[in-house]
């Protein structure tokens, strides 16, 4: 099992890699900038694929009434269905993606709004993938959802918006 202290300890060595390798002729702000992103996208990992079960237990056996779908691929198809929980999960994920389009566009300092819509979009598609891909070879309980995909790339354009609101505020 892969758990949360395992994967900090394996991103901190990554980060730490890239620190030394691509950031060092870099100025202090970027740094910052950099380093906030990181610890944002370990977050994500937290919130969306960890922790990760190598043990080859499938899950289903033991629970025969689960009703299980690899791919949703009608937009909203939860909430169309009347599933007590989708409103929470639209906006569970329109807020994971938020600081992604804000920080995105702060990193990138000429993003544009079709530059952050792109970044957002193969952040989130990149997600859903490795969720199916755990649920295929792994046996996870996640699924690949084309309703998490919109609403990420949402949050992502809505992070984007806050950013350049907040850029004209602080010109001030």
């Amino acid at each position: 099992m892969l758990g949360y202290i395992e994967a900090f300890a394996i991103c901190a060595l990554a980060y730490l890699v890239l620190f030394a390798a691509c950031l060092k002729q870099k100025e202090a702000a970027y740094k910052i900038k950099f380093s906030v992103m990181y610890v944002y996208l370990f977050l994500v990992l937290c919130v969306t694929i960890l922790p990760v079960d190598f043990t080859l237990d499938p899950k289903w056996t033991y629970h025969s009434s689960i009703q299980f779908t690899y791919v949703h691929i009608k937009p909203f198809h939860d909430l169309i269905s009347g599933y007590s929980g989708a409103w929470k999960q639209i906006l569970l994920n329109i807020i994971m993606t938020i600081p992604f389009g804000f920080l995105y566009a702060w990193l990138k300092r000429k993003a544009g709004l079709i530059n952050v819509l792109t970044a957002a979009l193969i952040l989130s598609f990149t997600i859903e993938m490795i969720q199916l891909i755990m649920t295929v070879f792994l046996l996870h309980y996640r699924r690949c959802d084309v309703t998490d995909l919109i609403t990420n790339v949402l949050g992502g354009v809505i992070g984007f918006v806050f950013y350049q609101f907040a850029g004209k505020i602080f010109k001030r």
